[in-house]
């Protein structure tokens, strides 16, 4: 599908994260002539599994999980040869704060519910500790809450404009755990499936950063000092990426405001493997309960949840979300580790020092990626900037998990995202 002349694509892809690879995809099935420019050494983005020299560990750095609502990336799961395994969710599981131990009785879908509870949602852009500070009077409930929010967003909630909190909650359409289901193998299968229709159309180590709208369409520059041409653009990088690239005028009149209203998450990910599952038999409130997971009220952003497959190996992840990832950015890995023993130690006791492998990845700050699981809106930025962005205009279009119409900061965000802005191009150019 490659051409060397630049002015006979039809199509440039800018990223090869799944938006892009997926945007890609539906492109080569249209018969177009497309080019994908992705400015690191791998395909991927936030989708990266780390592999053991045998082969008989691995260990998701990024994304992981799913359910079977999550239609797009199960069926890219079973087309690159793998099948959905269960992550070990028992019935009778229960998760709690980590001083108190008292159990934490609602999740991430119940978010709506509660900011109707505490507030009607200002249009002025309120920040969601603004608002939880004057309605919530509760302060343990109130860190619960904050943690809780930056745990699931990886963003603190004193820069998250509420109102785009609980949109973006509204688009995660589904009734079922998010966390069911994990791959049978590593996610890097995915990608590799997906590159290899792609194979010929990518262009590794070229970042993009100067776009030029023309009388007949764009002029790309890459750090490189390399120059592409296009009748249509799909930009398939978090908002936050696209808003270090320089635009032509016209372009940046019309996408500027949007861009910059997003602000990048961030977040540790820390995966402990055990011999023995301890946590699955502790005393809350005198009954001998499974915890699942824990929330760190006192350390804004930090939660450990079993991630587990059944019948797998035993496995605690830990997350350190937010500000706290960012402070943590720059510190040695020892500390970083030290950090996260202190955690799990200060809930399971000294058990919890007994792990027999562990996988440290970090997602802050970087110039194409972003962080964390995506970008979020902040408090002064506009409440719909995802709706603007996801439209064409003057054939180009953004696609990332932050635009996805069902399933946002998800992979299947990110798929049904790339799958939209495809589609839509392809009709404007009709």
């Amino acid at each position: 599908m490659m051409n060397t002349k630049m002015s006979d694509y039809d199509v440039i892809v800018v990223g090869a994260g799944l938006a892009g690879l997926t945007a890609a995809k539906a492109l080569h099935e249209e018969g177009k002539n497309y080019l994908i420019l992705e400015a690191t050494d791998r395909a991927g983005g936030k989708v990266c599994s780390k592999v053991s020299e045998d082969s008989s560990r691995y260990f998701e750095l990024g994304a992981q999980f799913v359910n079977k609502d999550m239609t797009e990336i199960v069926k890219l799961i079973e087309e690159s040869g793998m099948t959905l395994e269960e992550t070990r969710i028992p019935e009778d599981l229960v998760i709690i704060s980590e001083k108190s131990r008292e159990p934490i009785r609602f999740d991430f879908k119940d978010i709506p519910a509660l900011l109707r509870d505490v507030a009607e949602i200002d249009s002025t852009s309120q920040t969601l500790a603004s608002l939880l500070d004057k309605h919530v009077g509760n302060k343990r409930k109130r860190q619960i809450i904050k943690s809780f929010v930056a745990a699931e967003t990886t963003v603190n909630s004193d820069y998250i404009n509420a109102e785009v909190l609980e949109d973006l909650v509204s688009r995660i359409t589904t009734t079922n755990n998010e966390l069911n289901y994990q791959a049978s193998g590593p996610l890097s299968r995915v990608v590799r499936y997906l590159e290899t229709i792609n194979e010929e159309a990518i262009r590794y180590l070229e970042p993009v950063v100067k776009v030029k709208a023309t009388e007949n369409g764009f002029i790309l520059k890459t750090k490189n000092k390399t120059k592409y041409h296009a009748k249509a653009l799909i930009m398939a990088v978090p908002p936050t990426t696209a808003a270090r690239i320089e635009f032509s005028s016209s372009l940046a009149e019309h996408y500027d405001r949007y861009l910059k209203s997003y602000i990048d998450g961030a977040v540790i990910k820390m995966t402990f493997v055990y011999d023995d599952p301890f946590w699955r038999e502790q005393a809350i409130k005198g009954k001998r309960k499974t915890v699942y997971g824990v929330i760190y009220a006192a350390n804004e952003g930090v939660n450990v949840m079993d991630s587990s497959k059944a019948g797998g190996e035993n496995r605690l992840t830990l997350f350190i979300g937010g500000d706290k990832a960012k402070e943590l950015a720059n510190v040695p890995i020892e500390v970083k580790e030290f950090f996260a023993k202190e955690r799990l130690i200060e809930v399971f006791g000294d058990e919890a020092e007994m792990y027999k492998d562990y996988e440290i990845s970090e997602w802050q700050g970087s110039p194409y990626y972003g962080g964390g699981y995506g970008a979020m809106v902040h408090y002064k930025g506009e409440p719909k900037a995802h709706e603007y962005l996801k439209e064409p205009f003057n054939n180009l279009i953004f696609a990332s998990t932050e635009l996805g119409p069902q399933f946002p900061q998800f992979m299947e965000g990110a798929i049904r995202s790339g799958q939209y802005a495809a589609k839509r191009l392809i009709e404007e150019m009709q």
